[in-house]
C-alpha cells in the first residue's frame, strides 16, 4: 500500500503544524508535498493491482457537499472563491485519501494508530503547557505573519498582565499578555491550554484529544499485553488532564460521551458505572464557572439566533460556504446550524447524511458480526470508531466544525473501516435507504426547530 506513507505524513502535518513553530519549515510546501506523495502512491497501488478502489458509503454525499460549497461560494462571494476553493478541496481530498487508501485492516490500523498518536501528542503538549511557568508574551507578528495567535515569549516572568508593562525590558510599542508558555512555542489563552493552527481553540483541542481515546482501547483488545495496558492508562490520564486544563465544558461532555458510549455499549450497566467513575473527576475539576461561563452561554445563544436569521435571509441556497461571518462578527459555534445557514437545506442534508452513514457503518458492523472470534477485530474497531464519533457529534454541537479537518479525518477513518470490512466480507454493505432519508429529514427539522424554540425562550 504505497499510498499510506503519504496519507500518514499528511495526518501528522495536519495535527502537528510544524510550519507554525519552526521558521525553517515555513517556506516548505508540506501540504502539497504529502498530498502529491499520497496520490502518487495510490496511483501506483492501482496500476500494480495491489488495491481495488472501493467507494465508501459517504463518498457520493461528500461529493455533493464539496460541489455545493464551491457553487454557493462562487455565487455568493466570487472575490473569495480562490481561497475558499483551496480550503474545501483540501478538506475533501483529505477525506478521500484516508477513506480509500488502506486496503485491509493492517492499513486501517496504521491510520487509526497515527490519529491516536497525534491526539496524544497535542494532549501531552497541552499538559506540559498547563504546568509551565507564566511569561510575558509580546503580541507581534508570529510565524507566517499572523499577529497575535500565540505571541512571542520574551523570557520575563509575570503573575499579571500589568507586570509585563511595568518590568524592565518592556517594549513600549508592544502589546503584552501574561500566559503559560509550553513546548513548540505554544501558550495558553486566558490560562486555558491549547495547541496551534486549527486546534488553537481550547474547546477544539479538548474534543480532538477526547475522541482518540477509544483507539487505545481497541489496540488493547487486539492484543492484551502489558505495554498496551500501559498505553490505555497513559491515554486516560493524559487526555483527562488535558481536558481539565482546557476548562472546556464541551470537552467534558465529549469525554463523558466517549466513555459512556464505549462502556455502556460493550459492558451494559457495569460499563456505565465504570465509565461514570472514570469521568467523575474530570466533571468535578474541569470547565469554567461563574460570570465567564454565563457570558459564554449567553453569547452562544445569541449566535444561534443569528444563525437562524441568516438562514431566513437565504432559505434555499444558504449564505454560501464560509460566509457566516460576512453577516455576523462571530461564527456559528454549532456545526449543524452552520451547515444550514451557509449551505441551506440541501447542503445540510448532504452533510448530515455523511454523519448518519458514518454511524451506520459501525452500528451495522457491530450487529452483523456480533458473534465469532474471527470477527473480533471488526468488533473492536467498530466500537472504537462509534464511541469516538458519538463524542464528535456532541462536541460539534458547540463548535463550528462543519468543514474542520478533524471531522473529515474521522469521516475518512469510518470509510477506511468500511473498506477493510468489505475486504473480509464482500457482501457487507451500508447505504442510505428510504427510511434513512426520512429519519434524516425529520432529525434535521427537529434539530432546527429545537434550536428555534430554545433561542426564543431565551428572548432572542
Amino acid at each position: 500500500m504505497l499510498a499510506l506513507p503519504g496519507v500518514i505524513l499528511l495526518i501528522i502535518f495536519i495535527y502537528g503544524r510544524p510550519q507554525e513553530w519552526d521558521e525553517r519549515f515555513e517556506s516548505l510546501p508540506f501540504l502539497y508535498l504529502w498530498l502529491g506523495l499520497a496520490f502518487m502512491g495510490m496511483g501506483l497501488d492501482l496500476a500494480m493491482g495491489k488495491v481495488r478502489l472501493k467507494a465508501t458509503p459517504q463518498l457520493r454525499w461528500a461529493i455533493v457537499v464539496y460541489l455545493w460549497c464551491v457553487f454557493t461560494l462562487m455565487v455568493r462571494n466570487p472575490a473569495a472563491f480562490s481561497g475558499g476553493f483551496v480550503s474545501i478541496s483540501v478538506t475533501f481530498v483529505l477525506f478521500f485519501l484516508i477513506g480509500h487508501s488502506a486496503d485491509g485492516f493492517a492499513g486501517f490500523r496504521k491510520l487509526a494508530a497515527t490519529v491516536l498518536i497525534m491526539g496524544l501528542f497535542v494532549a501531552g503538549v497541552s499538559v506540559h503547557q498547563g504546568f509551565s511557568s507564566w511569561q510575558c508574551l509580546a503580541m507581534t507578528e508570529t510565524i507566517g505573519g499572523a499577529r497575535g495567535e500565540a505571541g512571542i515569549p520574551d523570557g520575563r516572568p509575570c503573575e499579571r498582565r500589568i507586570d509585563c508593562y511595568e518590568q524592565a525590558g518592556a517594549n513600549p510599542d508592544a502589546e503584552y499578555l501574561c500566559e503559560r508558555v509550553g513546548l513548540f512555542k505554544t501558550s495558553t489563552i486566558n490560562g486555558r491550554v491549547r495547541w496551534r493552527g486549527v486546534l488553537q481553540d481550547p474547546n477544539e483541542l479538548a474534543l480532538t484529544a477526547s475522541i482518540v481515546l477509544p483507539f487505545s482501547f481497541a489496540l488493547f483488545e487486539q492484543k492484551r499485553s502489558f505495554t498496551r495496558a500501559v498505553l490505555v492508562l497513559v491515554s486516560l490520564l493524559v487526555i483527562a488532564t488535558a481536558v481539565i486544563l482546557t476548562q472546556s465544558r464541551g470537552g467534558q461532555l465529549v469525554f463523558a460521551t466517549v466513555l459512556g458510549v464505549y462502556f455502556v455499549k460493550k459492558y451494559g450497566i457495569r460499563g456505565a458505572l465504570f465509565g461514570a467513575l472514570v469521568a467523575m473527576p474530570l466533571m468535578l475539576l474541569g470547565g469554567r464557572a461563574g460570570g465567564e461561563a454565563d457570558e459564554s452561554a449567553s453569547e452562544r445563544t445569541e449566535i444561534l439566533s443569528e444563525g437562524l436569521n441568516i438562514y431566513r435571509m437565504f432559505p434555499l441556497m444558504g449564505a454560501g460556504f464560509r460566509q457566516f461571518t460576512e453577516h455576523h462578527w462571530l461564527t456559528a459555534h454549532n456545526a449543524y446550524l452552520l451547515a444550514l445557514a451557509e449551505l441551506g437545506p440541501l447542503g445540510m442534508f448532504a452533510w448530515t447524511a455523511m454523519i448518519y452513514l458514518t454511524l451506520k457503518i459501525s452500528l451495522t458492523a457491530l450487529k452483523r458480526y456480533e458473534h465469532g472470534a474471527q470477527f473480533a477485530a471488526i468488533r473492536a474497531w467498530s466500537m472504537a470508531v462509534l464511541a469516538g464519533f458519538c463524542g464528535m457529534m456532541v462536541g460539534i454541537f458547540f463548535l463550528s466544525f462543519t468543514y474542520h479537518y478533524v471531522l473529515w479525518i474521522y469521516f475518512g477513518l469510518a470509510g477506511s473501516l468500511y473498506c477493510s470490512i468489505k475486504g473480509v466480507d464482500p457482501s457487507f454493505s451500508v447505504r442510505l435507504e428510504r427510511r434513512d432519508v426520512l429519519r434524516l429529514v425529520l432529525g434535521n427539522v427537529g434539530l432546527v426547530t429545537a434550536i428555534a424554540v430554545y433561542t426564543k425562550s431565551k428572548g432572542y
